[in-house]
């Protein structure tokens, strides 16, 4: 467009046509595509998922899973990631908390375990069932053949059967603040025993403190 000299309003009427008009476009750019002041296409931004985002992929966690909290044993909702932290909706109050502060709800494996336990056993031998002392205590036999529907597991499932029954017996008793359950192992290779105790160390921690007990037993003891 050329320089002018506006002297009146019919001039700029004229200025204004020749903004209208499009200008030339040698470089062949499409029509209606953005450009930047350069007058060269954009390209497209790319979003990457942040530093916190990617960890929590790592570990197979993504929004919407339901998580359990380890020391109210409260169900919550996952939400957003932080720098060291995660974001939970709790009926409706969006907290924080460490990964060491909730576990991930299983409900396949929950439904796996129940459905091995005989129908017959399922009501007086469930984890929940257990009567405790009149001190409040309770014992857990973890001995394979304590267990109910344990019957038929093949020698190199055994360790995760027990596990998924320590496991379930603990979420069924988090809420009662200073219970003791006293753990049955046995002493045999030391391999239940270093794997329940690893399992407190690291997903229970903040929920129970544990000590080492006679005869081959962990006594736990809820916060």
């Amino acid at each position: 467009m050329s320089k002018k000299k506006l002297n009146d309003l019919k001039d700029l009427r004229f200025v204004r046509k020749d903004l209208e008009q499009p200008d030339d476009n040698p470089a062949g750019i499409a029509a209606g595509r953005p450009r930047d002041l350069s007058g060269q296409r954009r390209s497209k931004t790319v979003v990457h998922p942040s530093r916190a985002e990617e960890h929590a992929r790592n570990e197979g966690l993504t929004r919407g899973q339901k998580v359990r909290m380890m020391d109210t044993n409260d169900t919550a909702t996952l939400v957003g990631f932080g720098d060291g932290y995660y974001e939970l909706d709790l009926d409706g109050l969006v907290i924080r908390a460490v990964r060491s502060e909730f576990i991930l709800i299983d409900p396949e494996q929950d439904r796996k375990l129940y459905a091995s336990i005989p129908a017959k056993v399922r009501k007086t031998e469930d984890p929940a069932a257990y009567s405790p002392s009149a001190d409040g205590e309770l014992t857990v036999d973890l001995h394979l053949e304590r267990i109910p529907g344990s019957e038929g597991i093949p020698e190199w499932a055994a360790l995760d059967f027990q596990m998924n029954y320590f496991r379930q017996t603990l979420r069924h008793n988090l809420r009662h603040k200073g219970r003791r359950i006293v753990f049955v192992h046995g002493i045999g290779d030391g391999v239940l025993a270093q794997a329940v105790r690893k399992e407190l160390d690291e997903a229970f921690a903040l929920s129970c403190s544990y000590t080492v007990g006679p005869m081959g037993t962990t006594i736990v003891t809820i916060r």
